[in-house]
């Protein structure tokens, strides 16, 4: 249930595609909101890196509950800021799981399915054991990164703290960046200049995908409860598909003739990356504590994702582009 008094939150990531949202829709709810980015936008109150000890020491609040979402994001970027991506989460986690404690403060963490490796061939359930060793760098940078800080969340909980940890699968929607690699707006995208999409492989990988406003939901119902200290807890959506029937099924929705071109992880993301075969969440666990599941289903991200895209053209954004 969510608490009465609302308390101060900090989010960090605040000119995320996920911590814009979040920002947004806390501030709905009338939660006192302060955000933190690298970079400036609509949600930002504060420019900073959250590696940057004296910031974090500021505006953790007092009592407050802090989303942390501030990370590199996409296989592209990730492949390029290997060091970058690796320190934000563990150096990042670690400063706010120092204010935390000082302050009392909740630390809501977004983690990343990547921390389960390649797949089962089943839904992946939250106490399902974790792999040792996820690939070669600079691709293992980021889930080994989210891993660590996730250690650092228990440390915390050990402590007598009170931290949360979400891990989220792939999210799509809206205003999402295709340049930073995300299947989904790549293929809506490829789609609308009538290009070939680029399927790695025989593209037979299965992912299960979210609304990011499902995800946003999700982390509210996880971090705005009472109860809760030391939840794990997975994020997704429910319907699994294969690459090359999500390829298939984008020009269906959106009423498109599709090609599909093959090619190489490297082709694709600039460098080498891990094929991952079968990653979709168990989410039993989100349903029965939380009451969350996904309300928006796959043919609705695709159609925002179009809509957004067109937008974007018609305002100056081109649809095209390197």
């Amino acid at each position: 249930m969510e608490q009465r008094a609302k308390r101060p939150v900090l989010v960090t990531g605040a000119a995320g595609f996920i911590g814009s949202r979040l920002r947004a829709r806390l501030e709905e709810k009338g939660w006192d909101v302060q955000g933190m980015d690298l970079v400036g936008g609509p949600g930002v109150d504060r420019i900073g890196d959250v590696r940057d000890v004296a910031l974090v020491e500021r505006l953790v609040p007092e009592g407050g509950i802090v989303f942390h979402l501030a990370s590199v994001v996409g296989i592209v970027e990730v492949l390029k800021r290997p060091r970058e991506t690796y320190r934000t989460s563990i150096e990042g986690t670690r400063n706010l799981v120092r204010e935390a404690l000082r302050k009392g403060a909740r630390l809501v963490f977004t983690s990343s399915s990547e921390v389960y490796g390649d797949g089962r061939g089943r839904r992946i359930r939250e106490e399902d054991p974790l792999p040792e060793d996820h690939g070669a760098w600079p691709r293992a940078s980021y889930p080994e990164g989210k891993l660590r800080a996730e250690e650092l969340c228990r440390t915390l909980v050990l402590k007598g703290g009170d931290a949360r940890i979400a891990r989220l699968f792939n999210v799509g929607g809206p205003g999402q960046d295709w340049r930073r690699g995300p299947v989904l707006p790549t293929f809506v995208r490829y789609a609308l200049l009538g290009e070939p999409l680029p399927v790695i492989g025989e593209g037979g990988d299965v992912r299960c995908f979210q609304h990011v406003e499902d995800a946003v939901s999700g982390l509210l119902r996880l971090g705005l409860r009472e109860e809760g200290q030391g939840l794990v807890v997975n994020l997704g959506g429910e319907e699994a598909t294969t690459i090359a029937a999500l390829a298939e099924r984008t020009g269906r929705v959106l009423g498109l003739p599709v090609r599909i071109r093959k090619v190489t992880a490297t082709q694709r993301y600039g460098g080498p990356s891990r094929p991952c075969t079968y990653r979709v969440p168990d989410l039993e666990r989100a349903r029965a504590i939380l009451g969350h599941r996904p309300v928006f289903g796959l043919d609705r991200i695709l159609r925002d994702l179009a809509e957004s895209l067109r937008r974007d053209a018609v305002s100056g954004e081109a649809v095209g582009g390197a």
